[in-house]
């Protein structure tokens, strides 16, 4: 692209320079008058053609990388139709035939994590009531069966249930509870204030720190404090007891 530039040499090229001499002598009579002279100055016109080149500028769009953290919460179904109780778990009470109360608690649960089938107690060397039992464990639950129990003999039946240690983060199945709330995790603060009644046990040769509600449901504990926390429910009588 060419910009046409005019530079005035002159401010005013047509205007007129008078130079005007004016030496009169009067002598006489005869009167003597200087020449007047008169300068023209033309106007000058420069004509300049400048050239501009095209620039090409190269830009870099920056995109700004946002991170987000975030933060993922679990939540873990309690489950149902499992409450412990004094005499019993859920729907079914200690007593109840074996294999409908294996099938009631799987509905629930589904298949048992371990079985050990019917086996003879003293054979085996286990300090368990009946002439054969059988324990039966859905992760941190376990169920214990026998002929013979202070509830009945010669059938086999559910005499006892275990709740816990969790042996994970949580109890699995999670949620099980006696009747007021009370699970595992729990503390011994919680409790007694809803069963201000219960009694807390030192540990001692035989076992950790411990509680009964009432004969057939207790537990174990971390410790006697107020902020220690229940482990293990324990209902009915089964092996050891």
């Amino acid at each position: 692209m060419k910009i046409r530039r005019v530079t005035a040499v002159a401010g005013i090229v047509g205007a007129t320079l008078l130079v005007s001499c004016s030496n009169s002598t009067i002598s006489g009579g005869n009167t003597s008058s200087s020449s007047v002279t008169t300068t023209s100055v033309a106007a000058t016109t420069t004509t300049q053609s400048t050239t501009v080149r095209p620039t090409t500028t190269t830009s870099t769009t920056v995109t700004p990388t946002t991170t987000i953290a975030t933060t993922t919460t679990t939540t873990i179904a309690v489950v149902v139709g499992l409450d412990m109780a004094v005499d019993g778990l859920g729907g079914e009470s200690f007593g109840a035939e074996a294999n409908g109360v294996i099938a009631y608690v799987g509905s629930i649960l589904g298949s048992p994590t371990h079985d050990t089938a019917w086996f003879d107690p003293v054979a085996s060397g286990v300090a368990c009531p009946g002439t054969e039992v059988r324990h039966v464990t859905w992760g941190d639950l376990a169920l214990f069966f026998t002929d013979e129990s202070t509830v009945t003999s010669g059938l086999r039946h559910f005499a006892a249930y275990t709740y816990g240690p969790a042996a994970g983060p949580f109890a699995n199945p999670f949620g099980l509870s006696i009747d007021g709330g009370i699970t595992v995790g729990d503390t011994v603060d919680e409790l007694l204030a809803i069963y201000p009644a219960a009694l807390v046990n030192d540990g001692d040769d035989l076992g950790g720190a411990s509680f009964q509600l009432v004969d057939g449901l207790g537990g174990f504990l971390t410790g006697t404090s107020g902020t220690d926390t229940i482990t293990t429910f324990v209902g009915g009588f089964g092996c050891g007891e």
